[in-house]
């Protein structure tokens, strides 16, 4: 059992990490890391929210990413797939857990939901928890939420995944979109070394990209051999 120490704004576990490597075509490069510490980042624990260095607003007001696979599956499938966000775990390389809370009406527009996310660099694990709400509820289409800032649950920025007919099954996409002035953990650190911004930022893109890919492969592999 993990034991999780609180501090001002973090807390800290010693966990074990792993994937089921080799289940998914998208599994290269994903395995095992065993008994690390962890850093857990908690919305909400870190008092009023700063104002942003708008300097950097149009870098990050560009900052986009999509994805997208097509699908042997009904929309009906592809929608009860991914609006189970209690099974984003099996699928996203990142994201690794999410819950609806209980404040809030689930599986709605004006829902919200809390995402846990993981990533690993070397031996030091990150995890953060932070607020989603529901901007688009529309079964069978499309499910949309913003994602909160580590402060108040300002937007930092913006995801959805969409469900379009084609013959024999749907095309499935992901798609990202950072908010200008959102105070995500990269601008952040981009904000640190803004002369590394705009470096920063396209590294963090790229990165999201191949895990949205992965994401998607995933869902493929589940929702034609294995639909629930």
């Amino acid at each position: 059992m993990s034991t999780v120490a609180r501090s001002a704004h973090k807390r800290r576990c010693h966990l074990s990490v792993s994937t089921e490597w080799g289940r998914f075509p998208s599994d290269a490069g994903f395995g095992y890391l065993a008994h690390v510490d962890a850093d857990i980042s908690m919305w909400g624990e870190y008092g009023p929210r700063p104002e942003p260095n708008h300097d950097l607003d149009a870098l990050f007001g560009s900052m986009s990413a999509t994805a997208e696979v097509e699908v042997s599956c009904s929309p009906e499938a592809a929608w009860d797939l991914i609006s189970s966000i209690e099974r984003i775990g099996e699928f996203s390389p990142e994201c690794v857990d999410a819950w609806w809370t209980p404040d809030r009406p689930a599986r709605a527009v004006g829902g919200r939901f809390e995402g846990r996310n993981r990533v690993v660099h070397g031996e030091h694990v990150a995890e953060w928890v932070r607020p989603c709400d529901v901007t688009a509820w529309d079964p069978g289409q499309q499910l949309a939420w913003s994602v909160g800032d580590r402060y108040d649950g300002t937007p930092s920025s913006r995801w959805s995944f969409t469900i379009a007919p084609r013959p024999g099954g749907v095309l499935l996409r992901q798609e990202f979109q950072h908010e200008p002035d959102g105070l995500s953990g990269l601008r952040h650190r981009a904000e640190a070394h803004p002369a590394e911004a705009e470096q920063t930022v396209a590294e963090r893109t790229v990165g999201l990209g191949q895990g949205m890919a992965a994401t998607l492969a995933r869902m493929k592999v589940v929702l034609e051999t294995d639909p629930r």
